[in-house]
């Protein structure tokens, strides 16, 4: 699982290695089931050390073990809490509607997504009619300088976010990824002028996308809207969805495309 953030805490003194082994494997568990072998290869660790996290993490509640075919997963616990304790969960009920309707009348993969230490997390997502899209899934995490949704997130950060992910170096994904910091810095300050960022294949060559940030009541930017699909189409169809965008985050209702 993508996280910046994390990359080199290990040397920190106040770091606590046991709490950080656990929550790494219960990550690699969030993405699909996986076996004590699967997992014990997915993170690096001793097969015992990983046999001991998922035994406490099955004993909390926490994951289940499938005998059939001895795989382990998250239980419907995780779930639970996070919508407890997560304001996105908010956002998410609050733009449902929206993000559905959109994808019907538009035909392109909607999503609508926060930011979390330096990547852009759907929230919400649904999938268009068109038959040639793109695969995320709910909770799915990208690296934010590479996709649209990120990229309008990131430039309304406060400045010393986009530093401090430029200080620990921006990872390359494909030809048109952004890792110079000059260019990046020049990109966000492009998405705060338009209004909208794009994503011209930068983390998956095939897949593009345009989105628009949301903004609270108070002028906050707290969330981010999008289409994403197949990336010459989304470059074709960039002014009629930045303009779909702008509007749905306007309270304008979108309108379907014309008959050409």
């Amino acid at each position: 699982m993508y996280s910046p953030a994390s990359e080199g805490r290990e040397s920190d003194s106040a770091f606590l290695s046991t709490l950080a082994n656990g929550l790494k494997v219960f990550e690699v568990l969030t993405e699909q089931r996986a076996t004590l072998r699967a997992l014990t290869e997915a993170v690096g660790l001793p097969r015992q050390t990983v046999y001991r996290i998922v035994h406490t993490l099955e004993v909390l509640g926490w994951v289940e073990r499938r005998a059939s075919d001895d795989t382990y997963a998250p239980t419907v616990r995780m779930w639970a809490i996070g919508a407890r304790s997560h304001g996105a969960t908010e956002l998410r009920v609050q733009w449902a509607n929206l993000v559905s309707r959109l994808a019907e009348k538009i035909g392109e993969t909607v999503h609508l997504a926060v930011y979390d230490q330096g990547c852009s997390v759907y929230i919400d997502k649904r999938d268009g009619w068109h038959p040639i899209g793109s695969y995320t899934k709910l909770g799915g995490r990208s690296p934010a300088h590479c996709v649209a949704t990120g990229k309008a997130l990131l430039a309304h950060q406060p400045p010393w976010v986009p530093e401090q992910l430029l200080n620990a170096g921006l990872r390359h994904y494909t030809d048109t990824t952004i890792t110079e910091p000059a260019a990046l810095q020049a990109e966000l300050e492009g998405v705060r002028r338009q209004g909208f960022a794009m994503n011209n294949g930068e983390y998956r060559a095939e897949v593009g996308g345009v989105a628009v940030p949301i903004r609270s009541p108070l002028g906050d930017v707290v969330a981010a809207l999008g289409f994403s699909g197949p990336v010459d189409r989304i470059q074709d169809r960039k002014d009629e969805l930045v303009t779909i965008l702008l509007n749905a985050v306007s309270g304008i209702p979108a309108q379907p495309p014309t008959e050409s």
